[in-house]
């Protein structure tokens, strides 16, 4: 990968205050980028980012967002809403919107495997790009390690003791969000990212049997797996409160896990960063602080 810095040029992170956006908003600071951070929720992006973002509200859905968010972006790291089965058509108007402002590169933060299966919603975002005159870059990271703390499956294990997933027996390469962040922050402060696709796993596949194993060593509690079937888990994310699309979103996401198609352990990470990724186990280590 190039790297050559881009000179003084302002960066627009949207989905600033989700699991990647508050990682790469103080990369972007501490290279010296101008930041405008973009978020649905402009007090929550201040009291993370304080003076030193511009924090504008961005909402896809209110095109008169827009503007305010572009002003003299060169590049756009574009996140779109995250397991929305109507993401292309929530994130179009925008891209287009960015590109007749004479934005320079979009970095779009997709998935692995995405482009296994044409008709899904992140794909056509990824051929929107493609299609822009626009420097693209498509970052396709694998399943966060983050997924498991916090959230939802962090509440189903203090509940139940036990990870329930439709992931099979089959491993996955989980990838640590700060990674990611990393490798974006480079794709928007160095020449010679446009046209790159990227794909980036954690160092180890692992299934979710060691995923728990793991957990359990450094949390201080026995924690199982017991793989369920699509309607089981369908029924856990409905009672979660997850709309019924975002469901069908994420229950496509586990089935191309037990495809094998998120199994794969890939250099591009450590060829991009001069460093090997983060693995689970030193992940697993830092949640003996916050676990409770």
């Amino acid at each position: 990968m190039g790297r050559h810095r881009v000179s003084e040029e302002k960066v627009l992170v949207t989905g600033a205050t989700g699991k990647v956006g508050r990682e790469l908003v103080p990369l972007l600071l501490e290279a010296g980028v101008e930041v405008t951070a973009g978020t649905r929720d402009p007090e929550r992006g201040r009291a993370l980012f304080g003076a030193e973002a511009d924090v504008v509200e961005l909402n896809y859905a209110r095109t008169e967002t827009y503007d305010a968010a572009l002003t003299w972006a060169d590049r756009v790291f574009l996140i779109p809403p995250p397991f929305s089965p109507d993401a292309y058509e929530a994130i179009g108007a925008f891209l287009d919107w960015a590109v007749s402002a004479r934005v320079r590169h979009v970095v779009l933060l997709s998935g692995m495997a995405i482009p296994e299966e044409s008709d899904l919603p992140l794909r056509k975002v990824e051929r929107h790009l493609e299609r822009q005159d626009v420097a693209g870059t498509i970052i396709r990271p694998n399943l966060y390690m983050q997924n498991l703390y916090p959230g939802f499956i962090y509440r189903q294990i203090r509940r139940d003791g036990h990870i329930r997933l439709p992931a099979g027996r089959e491993s996955v390469s989980l990838v640590d969000v700060r990674d990611v962040a990393a490798v974006a922050a480079r794709a928007l402060t160095e020449a010679d990212w446009g046209g790159r696709g990227i794909t980036l796993t954690g160092p180890r596949a692992l299934t979710m049997e060691e995923v728990s194993r793991t957990l359990s060593r450094h949390v201080g509690q026995k924690i199982g797996y017991e793989a369920i079937d699509d309607d089981e888990f369908r029924e856990t994310l409905e009672v979660d409160g997850w709309r019924a699309g975002e469901v069908e979103v994420i229950l496509g996401l586990f089935r191309s896990i037990r495809k094998g198609w998120r199994k794969p352990v890939l250099p591009e990470l450590e060829e991009a960063l001069g460093r090997p990724p983060r693995s689970f186990e030193a992940f697993a280590a830092e949640l003996e602080r916050v676990w409770d």
